[in-house]
Order: C-alpha cells, then sequence, then structure tokens
C-alpha cells in the first residue's frame, strides 16, 4: 500500500435479487455526497459483474440471472483487491 494514499471506506448492500440494493445505494450515494468536506462517494453495483447473457446460455444459467452463480465472483473479487490495495 502506498502511504500517501488513503484506503478507501467500502460500504456493502446485500439482499435477494430485485430487492432495491442498487436504488438503496445510490440513495446511500447522495445522502454521503451531501457531507460537508466529505471524500469522493463512488457507486459500484454488482450488475457489472454479471457473466455475458451469451456465457450465462453457454453455461444455462439464464433462468439464474442475478442469483450468485450467474456472476464473476472471481472478477469482482479482483476489483474489490485492486480498489483496497
Amino acid at each position: 500500500q502506498n502511504p500517501d494514499r488513503p484506503v478507501p471506506f467500502v460500504i456493502g448492500v446485500a439482499g435477494s435479487v430485485a430487492v432495491g440494493k442498487s436504488t438503496t445505494a445510490r440513495v446511500l450515494q447522495a445522502l454521503l455526497a451531501r457531507w460537508e468536506h466529505h471524500p469522493r462517494v463512488d457507486l459500484v453495483t454488482t450488475d457489472g459483474f454479471l457473466y455475458p447473457n451469451g456465457e450465462l446460455n453457454r453455461r444455462n444459467l439464464m433462468h439464474r440471472k442475478g442469483f450468485p452463480e450467474s456472476y464473476d465472483r472471481r472478477g469482482l473479487m479482483r476489483f474489490v483487491t485492486a480498489v483496497k490495495s
């Protein structure tokens, strides 16, 4: 880690499929952005880590889109590791 670069604070929002996780995260992002002298607030959703439809079809997972097995979990872990390092 670079001592001159602060480690980001990561907040996770978890829940079942289509329960409003992304909406909740957007509201939280908007509220945190109002905080005086706030650090930059970014939003990353797991939607960006879903396998493409072609890959879901190839794996016979289209009916499970949004469930854990339909995500590129390794890609997500690489991303989180990169953000924190």
